[in-house]
């Protein structure tokens, strides 16, 4: 066993005792460990965008932690080890790269994408199980822009999607249009109907994002990260207002001022 095994097993037996005599260790299960295992990955997307590589170094080993610990309360259960784990994720990769580990070939990654798809749609037909859409097995508890945007790159991948970025764009207008056309509608009495227009309304508005993600994707621009940026930016001039509100009650017209001096400090 070289180097890099012998500290792997030390790590899982390091694992296994907190497991036998740590008070907190011994009362999780698979589904508890759930949140923090999400946790732990917002962390590690937190420390690359910071291009803070010690602390994704840091980050990472919090990930492995709770594979490793999911793996030892599997194990317990009877349902599988860490073994079948590392097993499972080597010959999948085999599997699903013949064009890297067999005679197949793949000259973009439109045909990677293409021939994994392919693969998958066998795998699941040797088990028996019945064919699936290409995007059942996106996430449900995906960020929503994040969902949206592999829900487009799905589709696009058997042709569904704009050959040109001005479509995508075009169809934000629409979806825009529609919007304000909900907004503009009389107003309705409280009650049932009421309801019904905000679910309207929040289904068309809706729709303008995920139009908007269209967008971003075509432009090779990341939705989420986008979305990220914007909000660091408007907390950054917002903590300029907050710093003049210590001091004194602010007008919305003084506050205005703020930002944009905020906004064009920016620039210079």
């Amino acid at each position: 066993m070289g180097r890099t095994g012998t500290k792997f097993e030390a790590f899982i037996e390091i694992v296994r005792e907190l497991r036998r005599k740590c008070p907190w260790d011994r009362e999780q299960t698979i589904e508890t460990i759930k949140p923090y295992l999400v946790e732990e990955v917002y962390e590690a997307v937190q420390a690359i965008d910071d291009k803070d590589t010690e602390r994704l170094a840091e980050e990472l080993g919090d990930m492995l932690l709770h594979v490793v610990m999911l793996s030892v309360f599997a194990k317990e259960d009877g349902y599988f080890n860490i073994n079948d784990v590392i097993s499972g994720i080597s010959a999948k990769m085999i599997r699903r790269h013949p064009h890297v580990f067999a005679k197949g070939k793949a000259k973009t990654k439109e045909d990677v994408w293409l021939k994994w798809e392919k693969i998958k749609q066998s795998e699941k037909k040797k088990k028996g199980q019945a064919h699936k859409s290409i995007l059942e097995s996106i996430p449900r508890h995906l960020p929503a822009l994040y969902r949206a945007e592999k829900v487009q790159r799905r589709a696009a991948r058997i042709g569904f999607d704009w050959s040109h970025v001005a479509g995508a764009w075009d169809k934000v207008h629409e979806e825009l249009d529609e919007v304000k056309s909900e907004i503009k509608k009389p107003k309705l009495k409280a009650g049932p109907k009421s309801q019904i227009k905000n679910s309207k309304l929040k289904e068309e508005i809706g729709d303008l994002l995920f139009a908007i993600v269209n967008v971003a994707r075509k432009l090779e621009i990341d939705a989420e990260d986008a979305l990220q940026l914007a909000n660091t930016k408007f907390m950054k001039r917002f903590s300029r207002i907050e710093r003049q509100l210590q001091k004194r009650k602010l007008t919305l017209k003084e506050m205005d001022a703020l930002w944009d001096r905020a906004k064009a400090s920016e620039t210079l």
